[in-house]
């Protein structure tokens, strides 16, 4: 008697699986990820897998391929599974790495969690779009295999359920990223083993129909079609750090670049000079430091943010054009600021007819020239477009 699953709207019912001597048979152990959570929509992109028997995995044999999909891969399920478009760039397409993989499992009977309600049927309905005989390898799923050990479980069999059961700790387990999982099948499959083992069963078959519940909790990486809400990498501790630093230098750069215009002396009515040192290099010696290391984060976090979009393949001229549109106007008024300046004061240090003739090329009366509101967002300017150009040429590259 042939497998049959049959999908119910909260369940499904597993009749007709036999496998004989199942201790003695070996295994492969394999888990995927997909442009998406319903199988009607999706297309494999990974392909993950282990050897095993009852004697332990097989840490040495192990597969993993990425594959091309048709289309783009859709940003929440790229930053849900940490596959970008560019991660699969190059990467063979399904038939060719279907073909590797079959030929890594050989004839291993297949292991795999949430088998029979997705990673089986996305399989299938790959193989028939491509023109391919679908996988003769009996299929264990280790949901279906708990449910039949522990009838009286009502609730949803989840990973996390199975794991607490069997001794491994919940947090080795991320949710969303399958392929870091199928290792994790294994041990649960190895457990699962001793158990029958200890229950003297020798064959695994399931005559009668074996009711198990389907998942049902809304799909986290679904793509909405029909609006833009797009969800951002969620931040890490380091990086809402920098984030936190960025903000406070920015706020504190803005007061010394304030308190710089406040002790710059200015011309007296009369065109004579209104006093003497240069209070406000003192400043200028704060300022200059922690203004380079406000432009270093401020490059480094546009760089990790452009960089995260044009992974998913996403990349805006009118981006581009904007930052060198406004760097150039920045520069422009910075530059006519500074004239401005020394057109105040009848010239440079260096001509005669000067005010400030002969001073130092810092003076008292010309910090602002160089140290002002102008130049001061020309830097962040430039920071954010140094670190849009680094993104683009580094997009390709795996975080």
């Amino acid at each position: 008697m042939r497998m049959k699953v049959q999908m119910l709207e909260q369940a499904y019912v597993l009749s007709g699986l036999s496998i004989k001597d199942v201790l003695e048979q070996k295994f492969c152990v394999f888990d995927l990820e997909a442009t998406d959570d319903q199988v009607e929509n999706a297309e494999v992109v990974e392909i993950g897998a282990v050897r095993m028997d009852s004697t332990g995995i097989q840490e040495e044999q192990t597969f993993h391929t990425y594959i091309k999909p048709s289309g783009p891969i859709p940003q929440p399920i790229a930053v849900s599974t940490g596959i970008y478009n560019a991660d699969v760039e190059g990467s063979p397409r399904f038939p060719k790495g279907y073909g590797m993989f079959t030929g890594f499992a050989n004839e291993c009977i297949f292991v795999t969690y949430g088998g029979y309600e997705f990673v089986l049927p996305l399989l299938q309905r790959e193989c028939a779009r491509h023109g391919l005989p679908e996988p003769a390898n009996p299929c264990i799923d280790i949901k279906a295999m708990f449910a039949g050990l522990h009838p009286e479980v009502e609730d949803e069999i989840t990973m996390e359920m199975m794991m607490d059961y069997y001794g491994f700790e919940t947090t080795s387990h991320k949710s969303g990223n399958r392929i870091g999982n199928y290792m994790l099948i294994g041990h649960i499959w190895m457990d699962m083993m001793q158990e029958l083992k200890a229950r003297s069963i020798q064959h695994l078959e399931y005559p009668e129909p074996l009711i198990v519940k389907r998942f049902q909790h809304p799909s986290k990486r679904s793509v909405d079609t029909g609006s833009r809400k797009v969800r951002f990498p969620a931040l890490t501790d380091s990086q809402r750090k920098i984030m936190l630093s960025i903000l406070v230098l920015f706020f504190l750069t803005m007061t010394l670049t304030g308190m710089v215009d406040l002790f710059t002396f200015r011309l007296r009515w009369n065109g004579g000079l209104s006093g003497n040192g240069n209070p406000a290099l003192l400043i200028v010696f704060l300022l200059v430091p922690l203004y380079t290391v406000l432009l270093c984060l401020t490059g480094a976090a546009s760089c990790y943010f452009f960089r995260e979009k044009m992974r998913d393949g996403w990349y805006s001229g009118g981006m581009l054009s904007f930052l060198v549109v406004m760097t150039g106007t920045i520069s422009w008024l910075a530059v006519g600021y500074y004239y401005r300046i020394f057109h105040d004061l009848v010239g440079a240090t260096s001509e005669s007819g000067s005010t400030i003739f002969r001073f130092g090329e810092w003076d008292q009366y010309s910090n602002t020239a160089f140290i002002n509101i102008f130049t001061y967002s020309l830097g962040i300017s430039l920071s954010l477009l140094i670190g849009y150009g680094i993104a683009f040429f580094t997009r390709k590259q795996r975080g």
